[in-house]
């Protein structure tokens, strides 16, 4: 057998087994949100990867209507692959709500060749056969091209910080085979992007028209194609990341089943966990933020985050959340930010959502208005 056609062979199996995983992945267990994600990626790359192999005129010229369909799935492919990770690791993502802006690019694809879809089965024939492409044609299916490249790099970055973040704001309360788990999803991602990198290698080779002996589309669809089947058995063996025994009774509890550190460490280290979260990510500067993005957002419980605030702080919460504010609008004043804006809008930036409840802090905290600060220092 040639090695063209074992490879064809190959790539062929392994989309089949994307298309039968991505049935089990969406329809069992059916009360994990990020097994149907998955389900939907493994079901949508199966597509693209029979879109690759089906590249020829004779085959479209007798299924016309399938033509350029089915691209619409490597649009999904990244977006599928970093909502997956997203809700994965947060119970708060894990609605559709809150995730479809990431599929825009894929209903957008189907919206602008309406006008090619709609065409007759003669008039694509032709098309096809004679490679007599209308100009918006060519010039969409380019851009849709390199989209796809961006879409790789760019979500690509983003599930890498996105398990950075995870891991760096909840580190002392991850089980050793929670770690584990983070571990292989960074290095999913990690070839992952090798992939791409492999891929866009070969985009770059055929717009210059330069002959290699390596297929590089092959290995970028091959590569994908196991690294999505090896995704999704880690996703059947542990279908949620919290999912033992011993990591439920941790976060009810919020104690760890075996006692790594002291009291007093994990009581510092906790109150530094909540200092990191607003130093960092600097969640203050929501108007409508609450103690429950800090549950979701740091892992603590909200019991837990209350008894820092009250006993590691000896604040409340909102006393904390107007601290920060305060400094960041005090900072964009001395700036001269007031000179080109409003003060109301100083305040919303600052992440007060009102100007009544910005000059009511500003009162209590400085002694002075905001327009009286603002006078005394001559700014």
């Amino acid at each position: 057998m040639e090695i063209g056609n074992l490879f064809n062979v190959v790539l062929l199996l392994g989309a089949v087994l994307s298309a039968l995983l991505s049935f089990y992945l969406y329809f069992y267990p059916t009360r994990f949100f990020a097994n149907k994600v998955l389900g939907l990626l493994a079901f949508s790359w199966a597509l693209t990867v029979f879109g690759f192999m089906i590249q020829s005129p004779d085959f479209f010229s007798r299924y016309p209507h399938l033509y350029a369909s089915l691209d619409v799935f490597a649009l999904l492919f990244y977006p599928l692959m970093y909502i997956y990770l997203r809700t994965y690791l947060y119970d708060d993502t894990r609605t559709w709500k809150k995730n479809l802006v990431h599929l825009i690019p894929g209903l957008l694809y189907v919206v602008v060749f309406i006008p090619f879809f709609i065409q007759s089965s003669e008039s694509k024939v032709q098309m096809i056969l004679e490679r007599s492409f209308p100009q918006w044609y060519i010039s969409l299916q380019l851009f849709f091209n390199l989209l796809i490249v961006v879409q790789g790099i760019f979500y690509s970055i983003l599930s890498l910080r996105k398990l950075h973040h995870f891991q760096y704001f909840r580190r002392v309360r991850l089980t050793r085979y929670q770690l584990g788990s983070l571990k292989w999803l960074k290095l999913f991602i990690s070839l992952n992007i090798l992939l791409w990198l492999c891929g866009t290698s070969g985009i770059i080779m055929e717009v210059l028209q330069v002959n290699i002996k390596i297929d590089l589309f092959a290995v970028f669809y091959l590569g994908l194609t196991i690294l999505t089947i090896f995704l999704g058995v880690f996703t059947i063996k542990r279908p949620e990341f919290f999912a033992e025994e011993e990591d439920i009774l941790k976060y009810i509890t919020n104690k760890p089943v075996q006692q790594a550190f002291k009291e007093e460490n994990t009581n510092r280290n906790d109150k530094e966990l909540i200092l990191n979260y607003f130093e960092e990510d600097k969640p203050y500067l929501k108007s409508d933020l609450k103690m429950q993005d800090l549950v979701n957002s740091t892992g603590l419980s909200y019991k837990r985050i209350s008894e820092v605030f009250n006993v590691e702080f000896q604040k409340t919460f909102f006393d904390i959340v107007n601290e920060y504010r305060m400094r960041t609008a005090i900072e964009l004043i001395n700036s001269g930010y007031h000179r080109q804006h409003t003060l109301q809008h100083l305040a919303e930036q600052a992440g007060f959502n009102s100007k009544t409840t910005f000059n009511r802090i500003f009162k209590k905290q400085i002694g002075k208005t905001p327009t009286e600060y603002i006078q005394a220092h001559n700014l």
